[in-house]
């Protein structure tokens, strides 16, 4: 029987700037999973109106997990649920991203995944997803109007000590 490996719980130094710019990467690559981790890192201490804006581009990031595993269930539902969660800041954006075009390269996804059915999921093309499109020179400003966390008050990053389990 394999060893079961305990997490732990970790200290480290985060700036938002940061994590939003190595999700972007690690999304626009394809790696999903990693992409999840960097945004939930911020999710997890935001409690302000841009908390479901990270929630909705994690679900997308996880979506595309359900994806590249074949998982027609988790990849239709989370692929709408993102939708839900994006809507609010779709015509403006927020904190940099362009979520007009999250949400419709997201519901080409979602038509895409529903198209194909639990039958032929795994003929889903995987090169053909969403861009993750961040421009962090809009990023102080906005973490002022959106009042986000790991930002002063002038929309500086501060480094931020959180605690994940690895």
């Amino acid at each position: 029987m394999p060893e079961v490996r305990k997490k732990q719980l970790v200290r480290k130094q985060i700036t938002v700037p940061g994590n939003l710019l190595r999700a972007c990467e690690e999304f626009n690559s394809g790696r999903f999973f990693e992409c999840h981790e960097s945004l939930e890192e911020v999710w997890q201490e935001e409690r302000g109106p841009v908390r479901d804006l990270y929630k909705g581009l994690i679900q997308v990031a996880a979506a595309f997990v359900h994806l590249s595993r074949g998982n027609y269930i988790g990849a239709e539902r989370l692929c709408r649920t993102a939708l839900g969660y994006l809507a609010p800041y779709r015509l403006e954006g927020a904190l940099g991203f362009d979520i007009e075009r999250i949400c419709r390269d997201t519901e080409d996804a979602y038509a895409r995944t529903r198209a194909l059915g639990p039958e032929r999921i795994r003929e889903f093309d995987i090169s053909r997803r969403p861009f993750y499109a961040f421009d962090p020179a809009r990023l102080a400003a906005e973490a002022i109007r959106w009042r986000a966390w790991g930002f002063d008050e002038a929309g500086s990053p501060e480094t931020r000590t959180i605690t994940v389990a690895e």
